[in-house]
């Protein structure tokens, strides 16, 4: 239970951050960056112990590892079947997203690309139960301002990674396939 109250204080303070922020450019930019780090723990918990030495990166997740980019930690968690079509549509908005924010000092949420990348996040995440919670939580269900729907649709897909987090189980491999292997 320890624990579970120092992720819950984490996040917060995550999530504290979050809210500060009012401009979209590193709004937007903060909230990917914290989807992507969710996402490699998530493979972390779930994928069999790193081969490699425990002081050295993670031969999967770190770096050029085939794990180490915002899209293939996506698209392997999807693969998965850790994230759900709707979920995985919603994050690669956001990488989308942070991609054109990231590159483009005069990025700008209102123009396209960037508001057709928005709607299509909004529309995989605001019909969800977890957003309501998050509007509700965070913002005592006040109707939001533009900046502020960003930043709840952003805390929604953060929560989710949490719990999903929180209930994956590491594999135990392909019984069938490791039989065949030891022998």
């Amino acid at each position: 239970m320890k624990r579970d109250a120092q992720i819950a204080g984490l996040f917060d303070l995550f999530a504290e951050d979050l809210l500060a922020e009012r401009s979209p450019r590193p709004l937007i930019i903060i909230g990917a960056s914290k989807v992507d780090h969710l996402l490699g723990e998530i493979l972390v918990a779930f994928l069999l112990p790193k081969i490699s030495k425990k002081k050295d990166p993670d031969e999967m997740l770190e770096g050029d590892a085939p794990l180490g980019t915002f899209s293939a930690r996506t698209k392997m968690c999807r693969r998965l079947g850790i994230i759900d079509e709707t979920l995985y549509r919603a994050i690669d908005r956001l990488r989308v997203l942070r991609n054109l924010s990231a590159h483009s000092v005069s990025f700008d949420h209102s123009q396209s690309p960037a508001r057709e990348h928005l709607a299509e996040l909004r529309k995989q995440v605001a019909h969800r139960a977890s957003y309501r919670l998050t509007h509700g939580r965070f913002f005592d269900g006040a109707t939001l301002q533009p900046i502020e729907e960003m930043q709840c649709l952003l805390l929604t897909v953060c929560v989710l990674l949490e719990a999903i987090h929180e209930k994956v189980e590491q594999t135990s491999g392909n019984k069938n396939a490791l039989v065949i292997a030891s022998r």
